[in-house]
């Protein structure tokens, strides 16, 4: 969260390469299979919400992490509480938030071992797609047409998620990257989807780009 506060402090997904979950990865040290996870605590606290940005140089759109008005406000107080905390890292000891700034949290040092390798990635492929439409509640047919690239494209270019859509997606985003659907996850999903109704457009598109994003 401080990092997307970092990159981006006024909420308006101004670079965007950096607040895709690899960036964010990739700006805080850690392997990308942690962040999912992460995020989906943040949507749920209302805190980030999920757009949908055409990017110079990518062929596919990015889904962009960007602060809500009170994730701006929750950014600023953890900023403001740890303005004067230190860390150790290979450096010496440095001022948190300037390691934080400086995207250089994988220079800090800890006590866990870390990997030498990043682990495999489960296999990501007519599973997903499987597993997915079971949780939206669609024939895998549906979903492989919404899937091709004509269809993809046509798609609503400016999505943006908020509240229980954007729980929604990152609930699934979850769920496919764990490859493992718990109950309390697929009951999640199953009531917000309850609530929900039949999803619009936007969602449709987040949930499109997350496949793609996932077969790749």
């Amino acid at each position: 969260m401080l990092h997307l506060g970092h990159v981006d402090r006024g909420g308006r997904g101004l670079k965007p390469v950096q607040q895709t979950q690899s960036g964010m990865a990739e700006g805080i040290g850690i392997q990308r299979k942690h962040v999912p996870r992460a995020v989906r605590k943040l949507v749920e606290r209302g805190y980030i919400k999920l757009v949908l940005q055409r990017v110079d140089g990518h062929r596919q759109r990015l889904r962009v992490h960007v602060l809500t008005p009170s994730g701006i406000e929750e950014v600023n107080r953890l900023r403001t509480e740890h303005a004067r905390n230190l860390i150790d890292t290979s450096m010496g000891r440095e001022r948190a938030l300037d390691v934080i700034d400086g995207g250089r949290l994988h220079l800090v040092q800890s006590s866990v071992p870390q990997a030498t390798k990043p682990d495999p990635t489960p296999d990501l492929d007519v599973n997903t797609v499987q597993r997915a439409a079971r949780l939206l509640g669609c024939s895998e047919e549906d979903l492989t047409v919404l899937l091709d690239e004509p269809h993809h494209a046509r798609m609503d270019d400016s999505a943006t998620l908020e509240g229980a859509e954007a729980v929604f997606l990152a609930c699934l985003h979850t769920a496919l990257n764990d490859a493992i659907i718990t109950e309390d996850e697929e009951a999640i999903l199953s009531r917000l989807k309850g609530e929900l109704g039949p999803l619009d457009d936007a969602l449709m598109s987040h949930v499109v780009t997350l496949l793609h994003d996932m077969m790749k």
